[in-house]
């Protein structure tokens, strides 16, 4: 016997429209909103209909399950020719560092040396005067103290000076009691011994083939 739609499910007891439970057994009674003919279809094969929710859920299932299917071949279709997937990778702009100053190098040139300059040769004094004691010396020339004597015995006072010679100088032979008067004596060197002026009159014989040594007393 096929139940009325009014009807419960579970017992077959008659059912007022809009009534939600079963006066006799309690069960839950399905709304007449249900989809009429597959509600009925569903009670007949399965017992009993649990409602309208399970065709809006079955529905919304369906609905899931094609936009999922829908994103995988969109994703497939955005695979390259040789099947590999593309990933485009951003990363964040990040600026460089600013580049370190550039210091100007300097470039010393080495300090070119001064050519050192030779010393000047001293320049040689003048004849010098005797001193006032008594020695030995070595005469180097005895020129008459008329006409040009005196200039001379300074020409000649030089040129042993230039040679070399050591305390040159001028005397004039009036004034000493070992000399005959009347001359310009130049002389080199004065020393306490007659062997020391002997010596340094051997010296000077290259130079001045005359000169020989003498005692000088006042």
């Amino acid at each position: 016997m096929e139940l009325s739609p009014d009807s419960c499910s579970a017992c077959g007891a008659g059912a007022e429209p809009g009534q939600e439970y079963c006066l006799e057994c309690g069960t839950r009674l399905v709304p007449p909103r249900r989809l009429g003919a597959v509600g009925r279809t569903w009670e007949r094969r399965l017992g009993r209909y649990p409602g309208d929710w399970v065709l809006t859920s079955l529905l919304l299932l369906l609905i899931a399950a094609g936009s999922a299917t829908a994103g995988i071949v969109a994703r497939r279709d955005t695979r390259s020719p040789m099947g590999q997937g593309t990933i485009v990778a951003t990363s964040p702009l990040v600026t460089a560092p600013p580049a370190p100053p550039v210091v100007p190098t300097t470039t010393t040139s080495p300090a070119t040396p001064t050519p050192s300059r030779p010393r000047p040769k001293p320049t040689p004094s003048g004849p010098i005067a005797w001193p006032a004691r008594n020695g030995f010396t070595v005469v180097l020339a005895s020129i008459p103290a008329r006409g040009t004597g005196q200039k001379d015995a300074a020409a000649k006072a030089n040129l042993a000076i230039s040679r070399g010679l050591r305390k040159v100088g001028i005397l004039t032979s009036g004034k000493f009691s070992s000399l005959h008067p009347g001359y310009f004596v130049v002389f080199s060197g004065v020393y306490d011994t007659l062997e020391e002026a002997q010596t340094a009159a051997t010296r000077a014989l290259g130079r001045f083939p005359n000169a020989y040594a003498r005692e000088i007393a006042r």
